[in-house]
């Protein structure tokens, strides 16, 4: 009877050892997915972030090469494909993305005297010559200006008398980005593109806010 009650003691001690090193091991997993999981999700929210980055770059640029190239971003076709290319994001009057197009051109001494402008207000300062918009507008202004509508055609195009003395129809701050000589006109096209909510994805990871967005600039 003694040598049984051993063997049923023993037997009890190797169960109640596989029992807490299966305790252990869930213990172990359930610590080790609290760490992963997280940053699984993170990871997923940072490859979206950074996609569209990408994409909101490459919109901007296409952009800017075929504006410095002549084409005319106030007709449809034009704008139907800058939509296209911008597949992540909406360029409509109510998305989530826009484009503001401007032609920066410097005024010398000589233009004022060609255009026979008097007094020749923004002499030796950058100015729009023109502005045109491709999406929503409510989402954000240029980093140089926002030239007034009513000196606007309906091409974008502002008159040379206009520019020449206009003071809110100076570049503000293009001056400190590139130096242009007498006849130099810059293509400029800045793009910002909303960033969806994924916060969900990764709690407290601010680049998923709705509150940011991508900022893009080109100039030819």
């Amino acid at each position: 009877m003694a040598h049984q009650h051993s063997s049923s003691t023993r037997a009890r001690g190797r169960s109640g050892s596989r029992s807490g090193s299966r305790g252990s091991t869930a213990i172990e997993f359930a610590l080790v997915m609290i760490c992963l999981i997280p940053l699984f999700f993170g990871t997923i929210a940072m490859g979206v972030t950074i996609g569209q980055a990408i994409e909101a770059i490459q919109v901007t640029s296409d952009s800017g090469r075929m504006y410095c190239e002549g084409v005319d971003f106030t007709s449809t076709s034009a704008q139907q494909l800058v939509t296209q290319l911008a597949t992540g994001f909406t360029l409509t009057g109510s998305g989530n993305a826009v484009l503001i197009f401007s032609q920066i051109s410097t005024v010398f001494t000589a233009d004022c005297t060609a255009a026979s402008v008097s007094p020749c207000s923004n002499e030796n300062l950058p100015v729009f010559i023109q502005r045109v918009y491709v999406g929503n507008t409510a989402l954000k202004t240029s980093a140089f200006g926002t030239p007034p509508s009513q000196y606007l055609d309906s091409e974008g195009n502002i008159t040379s008398a206009n520019y020449m003395q206009q003071s809110t129809l100076v570049a503000n701050g293009f001056g400190s980005v590139i130096t242009q000589s007498d006849g130099d006109i810059a293509y400029l096209v800045e793009g910002y593109f909303s960033e969806p909510d994924i916060s969900f994805l990764s709690p407290g990871y601010t680049g998923t806010s709705t509150t940011g967005g991508i900022y893009a600039r080109a100039i030819y």
